[in-house]
């Protein structure tokens, strides 16, 4: 039986395996959940992620939608894995968007789109309601929280995979990779109704979760229970 190398996993979990690591090729953080580094956009780059399936060949992508993804993705596809959904977490990814997505899907070798119909879309290629009942998310033990956007709309996506993993998009923004703080902040939002409902949703929000990946910024490994409520309680603050 294969033994996980201890030392390997901690460098892993680190601010710096990740800043190293180079733009647009998969980087492993825990089992079966990858991370992939984008465009930057003020400095900062932005993170898309995999999560693979028990069964070895199913994977589902998060906000892995830009140019320097796009061979990375093709790559997957080639080595035989079955991409089963690409996730869209706001607007802000398809902003960043390397093509039209009927092509993004193509690329990924025909995998459907999910993401909130009210979305501001480009085209008219069809996507699948990331917040309707759907077999594929729940093969991976996803379940989608609808919050509110700083346009159109945007969701948090949660797997119990791993005890709990976050993928909050860009309602909660990581502490920055030179930093020595590992926490996080909601996005400034233009409309503050908005703001005000984000925050709600996060002092509301009472699903245990031991990691949390953000589009930017550092994500969190090995969340406790005290740390959470530290982390709601920052993300819900009026």
């Amino acid at each position: 039986m294969k033994t996980v190398d201890k030392m390997e996993v901690i460098h892993s979990q680190s601010a710096e395996f990740i800043e190293k690591g180079e733009t647009g090729k998969f980087l492993k953080l825990i089992p079966d959940t990858f991370l992939i580094k984008g465009e930057k956009e003020n400095g900062v780059f932005n993170q898309g992620y995999a999560i693979r399936h028990l069964n070895r060949r199913d994977m589902i992508l998060i906000d892995v939608v830009e140019k320097s993804t796009k061979d990375a993705v093709k790559r997957l596809v080639e080595e035989g894995y079955n991409i089963k959904g690409i996730l869209i977490t706001c607007d802000a990814v398809l902003k960043s968007a390397y093509a039209d997505l009927k092509t993004i899907s193509e690329d990924a070798g025909g995998a459907p789109v999910y993401a909130h119909p009210r979305n501001n879309f480009k085209d008219d290629f069809k996507t699948k309601d990331i917040t309707a009942k759907d077999k594929v998310l729940d093969s991976f033990d996803i379940n989608i929280f609808d919050l509110p956007g700083s346009e159109g709309a945007s969701v948090v996506v949660y797997t119990e995979i791993n005890d709990g993993m976050l993928f909050p998009g860009e309602d909660a923004v990581g502490s920055d990779y030179d930093s020595e703080l590992n926490t996080f902040i909601r996005p400034e939002k233009k409309n503050e109704n908005n703001d005000y409902g984000l925050a709600e949703s996060w002092a509301a929000f009472d699903t245990p979760f031991t990691y949390l990946f953000p589009r930017k910024g550092k994500p969190a490994f090995d969340i406790d229970e005290g740390q959470q409520i530290d982390i709601l309680n920052k993300l819900g603050k009026s």
